[in-house]
């Protein structure tokens, strides 16, 4: 080759990359990789364009394209370490990631774009906590004034929100502050303030990224259609947090205006489609099987959390219940017990089946071997024991709830206001009042050595509540002398103490009785028209209907009166004159009344037939002498009389030659 013609090529090669360059810039990839591929025709090993094909692979999401160029033409020592591990983030190959993070760990500029990823690796696995913590040591490490400081922060908000919505703990070194800058941070602290359930101020700050995200777009001149789809995200957060507020309307206008707006991403229709479902529950049942199938779609396996497809794989079985598909909805359950065994509504749903089947029996059993497997888990064990209380068995409840006590390891947990009120509760219907008594004194004991101020006060005035229920009133007074004590101005446990000694001693009553607040409509809420004694006479658990009314003037009770049926006035005609007879016709048919005149069509076949069901004169069909009902009959037994004569005095009367006559002869020749 002469060197003018390796001057030409490399003139050729300079172009071409200029070319590419300018193509990238404008985002043109596609064609971009036909200028990268003939310079490749050139020099099949230059690392520039290769390299430049790696980025354009990237930029167009053929992460697998990508990632094998880097495994056949680039060696360990080469530094597109970056480049491989967002392939195989992309591709969720998630321990070759690891692995990859694990041999370059270094302390070049390389690392932040590694460390990067690692934490976004957490993120996506759902390891939230090694999020936080990774983000938090790349913000302490990143100026404020660079740009990657606001993604890094934005992604560190997300994780938290995360973290929340997951019921985990966040700690209080990664407080949460109202970052305002862009909306991608006005978003994501919106999401931990869900995570928090300070839906509120969620929804004031989900307000303000709408707004601040609409702003940018339009001072770009994005077009309205596409202002919409980028605005998809915001709105489906801010539609499930008027969801979580009670505001239906609100929510379902949202994922509907999103559901019908073209090209939205899959995703943000997926969640749309799963929460619209929600909403509705167990109406237009059809359409939510059609909008679940579309947020179950498998493109969506790579794209949706692990918590996010769960929660639609519930729904789908949930659906099956609604519609009453009880062995799909069995299966499903069981399916996803294998994928997520964690998930304790899943048992739930299983015994749900049967117990909708009208086999509590069945879901009773079915509870207790779940109890068995799972002996911790609080969802399983309360509604077997809300089962057992259905079916009258308060015993076999308390055992399930001892047991489960028992698992419980934390004291602080296992005494909990509410536990003990529950086990309470559970002793006094099983009969067990001592037990009752020792629980309330053993939890009060407890949290007055651990010093919390709170539940110790809620533990004594359920102790001194039950001295009263089971009449041990000197001692519910002790209890509530020193509720008093600790808090003057606490009326609850002043009005239990009058309670309390208004049964064993008077004076003291009235005296703390006169520490009372006054009932003033002008000062609280309570009004002055009261009815004391309907008060009184209010017992609750009991049907209104149980009550026995009193009477206004006295205490006694009403007796019910029964009322006087009223006779009705018989039907008489518009036309009715008492003093003359009724028509002795007045049930036969108008038709075959005596002084009936037929008309028209109906006068000539009357002539010559008769009407329907009468007999003609001559004794009827083949002079069988039937009853012959004529006009001329005065009356019922005359007409008797009269037929009866003629039947007996008179001989069958004789044929008359002519009767023959209107008979048709046979006709001779063809039959036809």
């Amino acid at each position: 080759m002469t060197t003018q013609d390796s001057l030409s090529k490399e003139a050729t090669i300079t172009q071409l990359f200029k070319d590419v360059e300018r193509l990238v810039n404008q985002e043109e990839y596609t064609k971009a990789l036909r200028s990268i591929d003939k310079i490749l025709q050139a020099n099949p090993e230059d690392k520039d364009a290769l390299h430049c094909k790696i980025v354009s692979y990237i930029r167009l999401g053929k992460y697998q394209n990508a990632l094998d160029i880097l495994h056949k033409n680039f060696s360990d020592s080469d530094k597109l370490k970056s480049e491989e591990a967002y392939c195989l983030y992309r591709l969720n190959k998630f321990d070759e990631l690891l692995n990859l993070l694990r041999k370059n760990k270094s302390g070049n500029n390389n690392e932040l774009n590694l460390r990067h990823l690692e934490a976004q690796m957490a993120y996506k696995t759902e390891d939230y906590t090694t999020a936080i913590e990774v983000y938090y040591v790349l913000l302490q490490g990143t100026d404020k004034n660079d740009d990657v400081y606001n993604d890094i922060l934005t992604n560190f908000n997300a994780a938290k929100a995360a973290l929340l919505f997951s019921d985990g703990h966040l700690d209080d070194k990664y407080a949460m502050t109202d970052s305002l800058n862009t909306y991608e941070l006005a978003y994501n602290t919106a999401c931990t303030y869900i995570g928090q359930k300070d839906y509120k101020r969620a929804e004031k700050l989900l307000n303000t990224a709408k707004n601040m995200c609409k702003k940018s777009l339009l001072s770009e001149d994005y077009p309205d259609d596409k202002i919409e789809i980028e605005l998809g995200t915001i709105n489906t957060q801010l539609g499930y947090v008027y969801q979580l507020q009670g505001k239906i309307s609100e929510a379902i206008e949202i994922y509907q205006n999103i559901l019908k707006a073209k090209g939205m991403d899959i995703t943000v229709s997926a969640i749309a489609s799963n929460n619209l479902v929600a909403v509705k529950k167990d109406s237009e049942l059809f359409d939510s099987a059609r909008k679940l199938r579309i947020a179950s779609s498998k493109n969506l396996d790579t794209k949706l959390f692990r918590g996010q497809k769960r929660v639609i794989a519930m729904n789908e079985a949930l659906l099956s219940l609604y519609m009453h598909k009880y062995a799909a909805c069995q299966d499903s359950a069981r399916k996803l017990l294998q994928i997520y065994p964690e998930n304790d509504d899943l048992y739930l749903l299983i015994a749900s089946t049967s117990y909708l089947q009208k086999k509590i029996n069945k879901s009773i059993s079915d509870l207790q071997e779940f109890a068995k497997l799972k002996p911790e888990s609080l969802h399983i064990n309360f509604a077997l024991m809300q089962l057992q209380l259905i079916t009258s068995n308060p015993n076999n409840a308390l055992e399930t709830f001892e047991k489960y006590l028992l698992t419980i390891k934390d004291d602080k947990e296992r005494y909990k206001p509410g536990y003990v009120g529950l086990l309470v509760w559970l002793y006094e219907q099983s009969g067990m009042h001592d037990k009752a008594i020792k629980t309330l004194e053993d939890a009060g004991t407890f949290w007055k050595n651990n010093s919390s101020s709170s539940e110790s006060t809620l533990i004594l005035k359920q102790t001194a509540a039950f001295k009263i229920k089971t009449g041990h009133y000197q001692e519910a007074a002790q209890y509530y002398e020193q509720l008093v004590k600790v808090d003057p101005l606490d009326t609850q446990a002043i009005a239990g103490l009058v309670s309390a000694y208004s049964h064993y001693d008077i004076e003291k009553a009235e005296q703390y009785e006169a520490s009372l607040p006054e009932v003033n409509s002008s000062e609280g809420t309570v009004p002055m028209d009261i009815d004391v004694d309907s008060i009184e006479r209010i017992v609750p658990g009991v049907k209104k209907s149980y009550y026995k009314k009193t009477d206004a003037k006295s205490d006694r009770p009403s007796q019910k009166t029964h009322k006087k049926k009223k006779k009705r006035k018989p039907l008489l005609p518009k036309s009715y004159d008492p003093s003359l007879p009724p028509d002795p016709e007045r049930w036969i048919p108008k038709r075959e009344r005596s002084t009936f005149k037929a008309k028209g069509k109906r006068k000539q076949q009357l002539m010559k037939s008769g009407s329907q069901g009468t007999a003609v004169a001559g004794g009827g069909i083949g002079g069988t002498g039937s009853a012959n009902i004529g006009k001329s009959v005065v009356s019922e037994n005359q007409a008797a009389a009269n037929t009866a004569q003629s039947t007996q005095s008179q001989p069958p009367p004789k044929p008359k030659s002519g009767d023959n006559k209107n008979k048709k002869k046979k006709k001779k020749g063809n039959k036809w």
